[in-house]
C-alpha cells in the first residue's frame, strides 16, 4: 500500500471535499420567500393585460407574468442549489395571487367566470385561468427540471473530482 499524504498516520484523515450544503438557509428561504412575493405581484398586475385586434384581444399579459414567474422561480433555485427555494417562491407567487384576489374590491385583479365574460371578453377569462392554474403547473415543472440539472451537476463536479484528486487516484 502506497501511502501519501491524504492517508499518512501522522496527519490523520484526508480533509473533507468541499460540497455545496444540501440545506436551504434561514437567508435561502427569505430570498425565496421576498423574491415570490414580488414577482407574485407583477405577475398579478401583468396577466390580464392584451393587445385588442379588434374583434379579439391577445393576452399577452400572462405570457410575460409566467415568464417573469418562471424565471424568478430557477434563479432562486440555481441561487441555493435546492430545490425546496423554488417551491417556497412558488408558494409565495400563489399566495400573493391569492391575497390580491380576494382583498381588493371589485374585479381589478381576476375576471369572474360567467357566461357573460366568457361571452364579451373571452380572452381575460383564458388568461385568468392560466395564470391561476398556470401558476402551480410552473412550480411543478421548475422544480423537476431543477432536481434533474442540480443532480447533473453534482454527478458531473463528483466525476471530475475524482478523475483531478491526486490523492484520490491514488
Amino acid at each position: 500500500m502506497q501511502i501519501n499524504e491524504s492517508n499518512s498516520p501522522e496527519l490523520g484523515h484526508a480533509p473533507k471535499h468541499n460540497k455545496p450544503s444540501a440545506r436551504l438557509t434561514i437567508w435561502g428561504i427569505l430570498l425565496a420567500l421576498v423574491i415570490g412575493v414580488i414577482t407574485g405581484t407583477v405577475g398579478t398586475v401583468l396577466h390580464l393585460n392584451s393587445f385588442w385586434t379588434g374583434s379579439f384581444g391577445i393576452p399577452w399579459g400572462v405570457a410575460v407574468a409566467l415568464v417573469v414567474a418562471g424565471l424568478a422561480q430557477w434563479w432562486i433555485g440555481l441561487r441555493t442549489a435546492n430545490i425546496i427555494a423554488p417551491g417556497l417562491t412558488g408558494i409565495a407567487q400563489y399566495a400573493t395571487l391569492a391575497v390580491f384576489s380576494t382583498m381588493t374590491r371589485g374585479d381589478i385583479f381576476t375576471v369572474p367566470i360567467t357566461a357573460e365574460t366568457w361571452q364579451f371578453v373571452p380572452h381575460l377569462v383564458i388568461a385568468n385561468l392560466a395564470w391561476h392554474i398556470g401558476l402551480i403547473v410552473l412550480t411543478m415543472i421548475i422544480v423537476v427540471l431543477l432536481n434533474r440539472t442540480l443532480r447533473r451537476t453534482r454527478d458531473q463536479l463528483t466525476a471530475s473530482d475524482t478523475q483531478s484528486h491526486p490523492a484520490v487516484r491514488a
